[in-house]
């Protein structure tokens, strides 16, 4: 049944058999069963369920020492994971299905081809050259049909990716005869791959008639790949074609399929960025080619649709995390925390020293958190409460959220074109700006013009060419709610040049209060926020040993562990290696921020400990400001990491994205006042990573933070911002975003160093609204 994409049915006869293989307490038909189980859901893309199933097969097989079978069930998932599209995790599960299968030959020539499939995708297409031929001859020899076809057309797909066109052809060739003559399930993807492998030559009729064929095959069966991707593909085609009104058809039902697809994705946050970072490219084409025709034709309908599209993408991957955190906070087992210790002890580990051993165990914590993740997802259950707008109805939406005085403008960067959408209350316009390069090109111009306080004329063209053709009816609305993408989360936007009077540049910040929100869905959602709670504030901690409020006992085993290394000739290394320098600033700093705040707590010194942030944000105070060290990201796989003081034993305390999430709790407002702490990956799709997105998941309303580092001195910008905050207490979500905008006015009116573009400018607010 499972042969002949009988799905159900077959799940339902290997439930009935796993049932009496329970009923006889045999393990190794209930590992049989549940794997086989497993396949049956995820080929119908019931992914939830296919973990869930391979989690429990994988636990019985190692649990009896069958060493085969966790090969591939470890394969099986490897295989999940990348479909999914996290081939960090994949192949960390690529890797242990091999190693297991070279400890039981002789070892199925799939896994190494799953190995090798993997890392093509992760990039390492000459590491996995080798491999791929090593899996087609050991498929050739065992004399197995459909793994040697398998393995032909898969790598024949990644030479087309990678424009090896000539191999790429020999391989499509040979796995299409394999296919027909063994007349295979999946000979659709045969058809696909040559489709491509034309398409990149630019014989565009033959890739047509492939294309076609290729669909063809897949509607008269159960597809193994997902439907969309294949009307991605004809649409991209019919681009090529110049047949847009066909390619947007296209587009639209592959977007179509790709919601209800995305509605199984695995319930952990590396999966949703991952899945959002690929399906986004459907929403991208979508959003590209109606915007284009909207142009053409002067239809509102088609802008409308291509803005909808756009926040849609935006919107996705954000909701579906808060919606899962909230299902499985209480859910998560308590070794989670445990190896979440363990991770930023090793991240802390490889800022101090890149170790190939380290990196190794890093990444197989990481699968174990992801792992741990997945299955409290699962037992949350529960269906998303989260529903797309129909179309039409979003624009609609936002200009009832937006007051009479907000504009929201909104961004989509494409390679050739970009686009940016204006919304009053009353008012929707559509316009092209420059492409992806230009802006990223005036961008980084900008952001080392700032930085150096020297904004003209690069602050002056990057203006114009994000705002410079917006009509008034936009420009004169006092405050703009801007949704960014990619590179634009970058950039001191409060410090881009409108003109110049009087001798001197004006400041868009002097004109308009800036908020970022990470999509139009976010317009509405801050609820009327309460400033009358606790403000705590976290400052100068314990860095080095030197420091005399340090009263910990020191023994060399600590040391090892802090410094995450083997002393050389069992000698302690010098302690100067263990230090990061003091911010006695930032004592200063969170006390003065205090003094404008009722209700506060410091945490200064020994206090500025992980246990007493956690337990001070678990009380849900108004406000939480951290002036601390950011250690930036380090090698493949690590995150920025706050630095805290250094525990007894001298080890250093750090907090990560990671563990503010699973917090599950925030103030309404979070302050990182340490350098850089606003950065972090910015992801088509996913948006911003880092601390922001972090808090924000965990239930901040806004956070505020830097761009880049700013001078270590009393806070006087914070200080202005929490005086007025403290005075604009009754406008709710829009006290911050108004504050900053008048403490950056301060700053501008001080006339000595903190009136210049890279103090001020550094800071922005990222949040709802």
């Amino acid at each position: 049944m499972f042969a002949s994409a009988h799905y159900e049915a077959a799940a339902g006869l290997f439930e009935a058999g796993l049932r009496q293989a329970q009923a006889a307490r045999d393990p190794r038909l209930q590992v049989l069963f549940l794997n086989n189980l497993a396949g049956c859901r995820m080929a119908s893309f019931q992914y939830g369920k296919a973990l869930e199933a391979y989690l429990a097969a994988r636990k019985l097989a190692e649990q009896r020492s069958d060493g085969r079978a966790a090969a591939a069930i470890w394969g099986n998932l490897a295989s999940l994971y990348s479909l999914m599209g996290d081939t960090q995790a994949a192949e960390a599960a690529a890797e242990q299905a091999w190693r297991l299968a070279e400890q039981n030959p002789p070892p199925d020539p799939r896994l190494l081809l799953r190995l090798a499939t993997i890392q093509a995708r992760r990039g390492k297409l000459t590491t996995a050259w080798p491999l791929f031929q090593r899996a087609i001859r050991a498929a050739d020899e065992a004399g197995d049909d459909q793994a040697y076809g398998q393995a032909c057309r898969t790598l024949g797909y990644e030479c087309v990716q990678a424009g090896w066109l000539e191999l790429a052809e020999q391989m499509l060739l040979e796995a299409f005869r394999q296919q027909r003559l063994a007349k295979a399930p999946d000979i659709y993807l045969a058809y696909r791959n040559l489709a491509l492998l034309r398409m990149a030559q630019g014989d565009l009729r033959a890739a047509d008639r492939l294309m076609e064929a290729a669909l063809a095959a897949a509607r008269a069966r159960s597809a193994l790949v997902p439907l969309w991707s294949l009307y991605y593909e004809r649409g991209r085609l019919r681009l090529r074609q110049n047949r847009l009104p066909d390619a947007l058809n296209d587009f639209r039902q592959a977007l179509d399929l790709a919601r209800r697809w995305r509605l199984e994705a695995l319930p952990a946050d590396n999966f949703r960025i991952s899945l959002d970072t690929g399906i986004q490219q459907v929403y991208a084409a979508l959003t590209e080619t109606a915007a284009t025709l909207a142009l053409r034709t002067k239809r509102q309908s088609l802008a409308r649709e291509a803005f909808e599209a756009a926040e849609e993408n935006r919107a996705a991957a954000l909701r579906a995390l808060l919606e899962q955190e909230a299902r499985s906070e209480s859910r998560l087992s308590p070794a989670y925390g445990e190896i979440l210790a363990e991770l930023h002890g090793l991240e802390a580990s490889l800022w101090k020293r890149d170790d190939p051993a380290l990196r190794a165990r890093l990444r197989e914590v990481q699968r174990q958190l992801v792992e741990l993740e997945l299955e409290a997802g699962i037992r949350g259950g529960g269906e998303s409460s989260f529903r797309w707008e129909p179309r039409g109805r979003l624009l609609e939406r936002v200009q009832h959220c937006l007051r009479d005085d907000e504009a929201f403008i909104a961004f989509h960067l494409g390679e050739q074109a970009s686009y940016r959408w204006a919304i009053t209350r009353h008012g929707f316009a559509m316009a092209r700006v420059p492409g992806r390069a230009e802006i990223s090109s005036l961008l980084r111009s900008f952001i080392e013009a700032a930085r150096g306080d020297a904004v003209e004329p690069s602050g002056r063209r990057l203006y114009q060419a994000l705002f410079g053709s917006l009509d008034a009816e936009f420009t004169r609305k006092p405050i703009w709610l801007l949704a960014l993408e990619t590179d634009l989360f970058e950039a001191p936007l409060a410090a881009l040049v409108v003109e110049r009077r009087q001798g001197r540049p004006v400041y868009l910040s002097e004109r308009h209060a800036l908020q970022v929100v990470p999509n139009a869905y976010w317009l509405g959602s801050a609820g009327e926020l309460g400033w009358d709670g606790e403000f705590v504030g976290l400052g100068d901690p314990i860095y080095n040993l030197a420091d005399e409020r340090w009263v910990g006992r020191l023994r060399p085993s600590a040391v090892k562990s802090a410094l995450g290394l083997l002393p050389p000739s069992g000698q302690v290394r010098r302690q100067a290696e263990l230090e990061l320098a003091r911010l006695p600033g930032s004592g200063r700093e969170v006390r003065a921020c205090a003094a404008h705040w009722s209700q506060t707590r410091l945490l200064e010194g020994e206090q500025a400990s992980l246990e007493r942030l956690r337990e001070a944000v678990s009380r849900r105070p108004a406000i939480v400001h951290i002036a601390a060290h950011v250690l930036e990201r380090g090698p493949e796989g690590t995150q920025a990491l706050l630095a805290l003081s250094l525990d007894q034993e001298g080890r250093l305390q750090v907090v990560g994205p990671a563990t503010i999430r699973a917090w599950g709790a925030a103030p309404c407002l979070v302050v990182l006042s340490g350098c850089n702490s606003g950065l972090g990956p910015a992801l088509p799709g996913a948006g911003l990573l880092g601390f922001s997105r972090a808090w924000l998941v965990a239930g901040a309303r806004a956070v505020i933070a830097s761009l880049w580092p700013t001078p270590d001195d009393s806070g006087e910008l914070f200080q202005a911002f929490y005086s007025h905050l403290k005075n604009w207490r009754g406008l709710g979500s829009r006290a911050p975003l108004l504050a900053l905008q008048q403490a950056q006015r301060d700053m501008l009116a001080s006339g000595n160093w903190r009136a210049r573009p890279s103090y001020w400018a550094a800071y922005f607010i990222i949040g709802a609204h």
